[in-house]
């Protein structure tokens, strides 16, 4: 007589494969990248970020905002440093030059600026055994000399308990961790 395991076989495959997903919540590729140091007392702007550009990625659209929010926040719990959003110069998926960003962060006082771009923004519905995913580029540069003095380009995902904005927050982190 057979039994039928079948069905607990499959089960069991999808179990260890969401759970495999949640594990590896922030598997990430190149870290931040320093050459100088944000002095104590340094007047930050971070400018939103442009939104990604993903043909038909509804995510998409605002994703540079939530960044650019998010990663001023999070700099800005590192004492020493006092940091300010501002308002994007130029429309949410129009590049922005880091020359463009530092002429910009000059004209309204600021020691450093941080630019960059959204490369990938996609939120799932919980439970769909799906990944969130979000992946950027980040310069922070000194606006006297238009020096490049850390970046930061990185691609994460995680398993849908979690949300982009949570990943956004940890490698936020990563980068006010270096400055």
């Amino acid at each position: 007589m057979r039994s039928n395991t079948r069905p607990y076989s499959l089960l069991a495959f999808f179990l260890i494969a969401y759970v495999s997903t949640v594990v590896m919540s922030c598997a990430s590729s190149p870290t931040v990248v320093k050459s100088e140091s944000v002095p104590s007392g340094a007047h930050v702007a971070v400018i939103p970020f442009r939104d990604c550009t993903i043909p038909g990625q509804d995510d998409c659209g605002g994703s540079g905002n939530i960044a650019g929010t998010i990663y001023a926040r999070v700099l800005a719990s590192h004492p020493g440093i006092q940091v300010l959003p501002v308002s994007r110069p130029v429309g949410a998926t129009d590049a922005l030059t880091d020359d463009a960003a530092v002429k910009f962060a000059s004209s309204k006082g600021f020691d450093y600026v941080v630019n960059g771009e959204v490369n990938d923004f996609y939120r799932v519905a919980p439970f769909t055994f799906r990944q969130e995913r979000v992946g950027l580029a980040v310069r922070v540069l000194h606006v006297p000399d238009g020096k490049v003095i850390a970046f930061q380009t990185e691609a994460a995902t995680a398993g849908n308990l979690t949300t982009p904005e949570r990943m956004l927050e940890r490698l936020a982190a990563k980068l006010g961790e270096k400055l």
